[in-house]
């Protein structure tokens, strides 16, 4: 099985801090070379960049990214120049302070955002992610980004999401939409699963059942 049991700093909600694309993985400066290595292994890519968003550890809360591009929030020009020269994709600082990561849907064909989210942020998704972008809602939420996780593979969701909300996904990213939960019944998913096509982790705690319907969706 290509899926793993991980924590950070004993926290199983992996989610927040972590993001993995087909090409490269982000995580948390400070993270131990043992672990980081685990998590290249896991992916199986060879980029892994470290750093903080604005000092902050929470990189998948604040920021999102696909093998195109990253999307940071306000204020991270250097985290933006490090990503162009360390990783060689798009980056860009968009002038909000919405937390990106619980807001955004992404794969590499096409991105799902919050019903919220202004025409003039919408255009940045698309050039730097380089996807097709729609607004809709996931369980009637507008935290889709933390209602879901999505690979080129497949989309794992909450388990309230409407079959209206489910088909149009389906039909936007091109991928089959499944339900379930992490970490023993919880249905925000991207707290506790990161995945690309190759590999992934899951929080301690996601049971066994848990674990099961994960894999099963993302073929792994």
């Amino acid at each position: 099985m290509s899926l793993q049991y991980f924590q950070y700093l004993g926290n199983p909600n992996i989610g927040l801090f972590i993001i993995a694309t087909d090409d490269f993985l982000l995580v948390p400066s400070g993270i131990s070379e043992n672990k980081m290595e685990f998590l290249r292994r896991c992916f199986k890519v060879d980029k892994v960049l470290s750093l903080r968003i604005r000092g902050s550890k929470l990189l998948g809360a604040l920021s999102v990214a696909n093998s195109n591009g990253v999307l940071l929030p306000y204020g991270c020009e250097h985290e933006v120049d490090l990503i162009r020269e360390r990783l060689g994709v798009k980056a860009v600082s968009i002038q909000t302070f919405i937390s990106l990561g619980n807001r955004i849907l992404t794969n590499d064909k096409a991105a799902i955002v919050d019903p919220q989210i202004p025409e003039d942020i919408i255009h940045i998704v698309e050039e730097v992610l380089n996807v097709k972008v729609k607004r809709s809602t996931i369980a009637d939420l507008p935290y889709v980004g933390s209602s879901a996780v999505a690979s080129n593979k497949a989309v794992y969701a909450h388990p309230k999401i409407r079959r209206d909300e489910a088909l149009l996904i389906e039909d936007f990213l091109n991928v089959p939409v499944h339900t379930g939960t992490v970490i023993n019944g919880l249905p925000y998913v991207k707290l506790g699963l990161v995945v690309n096509q190759k590999g992934g982790v899951v929080g301690r705690g996601t049971s066994g059942s848990e674990l099961m319907a994960i894999s099963k969706c993302f073929s792994l």
